[in-house]
């Protein structure tokens, strides 16, 4: 099935292995009933019912809403947010969350695509359970303190860099070195009225802005905010303050290694390795230095590097007293995000899912209710002048998701014409020396075992004679073979797939906000597909 609209046209395929995904992912992406032991139900739509009303109780409607609009204190909002934000105090009302680090102008494609997953997913639950409000959330990795993971984008098949120093909580981090980053950025869409606009309103949101996490507040919102998604920041005083009593559990009892542990003999019962080893304690602490791991020793409460110890008493009562210094990893963050929001589902990619699978028996530890847990969707983006590109050679874009190895052996092998020697000939050999192995079996040991050496010797020097032949036809050919390993380069950017190498920037400042509709239009949640998008530009 080929589906399309006035600029983009695309087509759903059953992913595989050899696309770029990894076996954990795909199992659980076309298959989750094969998690049951892990996970509260199926990534169904047919479930939510069930979600719906482990989820009627949720006591901080009023709280939550109220957090949510003091964080947009400082942003113009469209009608579609304001209205969430007061629907989220209704009982009727639920969210779907997706989550991830502040990436630079959101990092690889995949941030886009988590996103409208989640969008796209809300709207198709109203259609089905219309009794009911459901609101997209974006859980915004404000704690993270890993720099290196979002300081860049690739525009191009080039890596731009936001220089900064390391070590805080990346949405702490000031914004006094970030504008060097757009200033080089707008000279690689210096033609485009769309780039200029867009960068410069960021340029603006950052001269408005205290840290990097309320400038990314704007960026999210300017993107998403006519969709209705919340942007969520869980490095606020109120939201731990809310969550304090299970961060207590943690500090006392350190039951997330007690529960994830358990659960991982079922990951590998299942043929796979946990994603993620729990620590004894899953906390940070957001110290003036920067963020720090704590550890728990000898009945003292302390900082990977010492800089701060306590006592139990003395740190249940640092606890109570500043709880927004207490910041958790990356375990103990979805319980933080269940536990203050009406959630019914969670989307992530499979790095994500993998995760969240350890940790079902630690939310039951806790009262948690365990959200449905889908896979966001994928795409490859074939722009006009890759599939004119494509169109020039002997293959179709669906070739072009095989190995390049793959490729250019197809190539050679379709070029009979250029055969010096024939092929059929090596086949016919090789089934003569097989029958020769054959025969031999009533031969002695001895001389059979001789006889098979020898066989091997021959295959083996069949094999260089062919390769020669083989790279013979490839040199004739270079010129071809290039331009079939640049097309390739261009879709698997650094050998990786291409959601996890480039970034949004180039279709959105092609198409504007036509892009983001398309993708949101063509989704559909439950699918389970790789969509092959097309550009149609005429």
């Amino acid at each position: 099935m080929t589906s399309k609209s006035n600029t983009f046209k695309f087509e759903p395929i059953i992913p595989e292995l050899k696309h770029g995904f990894n076996p954990f992912d795909l199992n659980y992406w076309q298959d989750s009933q094969k998690f049951k032991e892990l996970i509260s139900n199926p990534a169904e739509l047919n479930y939510f019912k069930d979600q719906i009303e482990k989820r009627h109780d949720f006591k901080f409607r009023n709280e939550i809403a109220q957090i949510i609009r003091n964080q947009y204190k400082s942003v113009e909002i469209d009608g579609c947010v304001a209205t969430n934000i007061d629907l989220l105090q209704k009982d009727q009302t639920f969210t779907i969350i997706c989550a991830h680090q502040p990436c630079l102008m959101g990092g690889p494609l995949y941030w886009i695509y988590k996103i409208v997953s989640t969008i796209k997913l809300c709207q198709t639950l109203k259609r089905h359970y219309s009794d009911y409000n459901f609101i997209p959330v974006y859980y915004c990795g404000s704690e993270d303190h890993d720099f290196e993971e979002i300081n860049h984008i690739h525009v191009f098949n080039q890596k731009l860099e936001w220089k900064s120093k390391p070590g805080y909580a990346v949405g702490k981090m000031s914004l006094n070195e970030i504008p060097e980053f757009f200033e080089t950025l707008l000279t690689f869409f210096s033609n485009s009225e769309q780039a200029n606009q867009f960068l410069n309103k960021n340029l603006q949101w950052i001269r408005q802005s205290e840290k990097y996490v309320d400038y990314y507040r704007h960026f999210v919102n300017e993107l998403f905010g006519s969709y209705g998604l919340l942007f969520f920041n869980p490095d606020d005083k109120d939201a731990k303050t809310l969550f304090s009593p299970v961060i207590k559990q943690e500090l006392l009892h350190q039951f997330i290694q007690k529960y994830v542990h358990a659960s991982i003999p079922a990951i590998e019962n299942l043929g796979f390795l946990a994603q993620v080893n729990p620590r004894e304690l899953n906390l940070f602490y957001h110290h003036p230095e920067g963020r720090k791991r704590m550890v728990f020793e000898s009945g003292l409460y302390k900082l990977i590097d010492a800089s701060n110890t306590w006592n139990q008493e003395e740190i249940l009562y640092e606890l109570e007293t500043k709880p927004e210094l207490f910041s958790p990893n990356v375990l103990l963050r979805p319980l933080f995000q269940e536990y203050i929001f009406p959630n019914l589902a969670f989307v992530g990619g499979g790095g994500e899912i993998a995760y969240w699978l350890e940790l079902k028996t630690s939310f039951d530890s806790v009262n948690i209710p365990y959200p449905l847990i889908f896979r966001r969707f994928s795409a490859i983006y074939f722009e006009a002048g890759i599939l004119q590109k494509i169109s020039k050679t002997s293959f179709s874009k669906i070739d072009f998701l095989d190995s390049i190895n793959h490729l250019e052996s197809n190539f050679v092998n379709n070029q009979t014409s250029t055969y010096i020697l024939n092929p059929a000939d090596f086949i016919t050999i090789n089934k003569l020396l097989e029958k020769i192995k054959v025969d031999s079996s009533q031969l002695d040991q001895s001389t059979r075992t001789s006889i098979e050496s020898e066989i091997h010797k021959i295959t083996k020097s069949l094999e260089h004679i062919e390769n020669k032949h083989l790279k013979s036809i490839k040199n004739k050919f270079e010129n071809e073979l290039v331009q079939i390993r640049k097309i390739k380069d261009q879709l698997f950017p650094n050998q990786t797939i291409q959601e996890r190498y480039q970034n949004f920037l180039p279709y959105y400042f092609k198409h504007g906000k036509s892009y983001v509709d398309f993708l949101v239009q063509m989704y559909e949640p439950g699918e389970n597909k790789l969509y092959l998008i097309e550009e149609t530009l005429t």
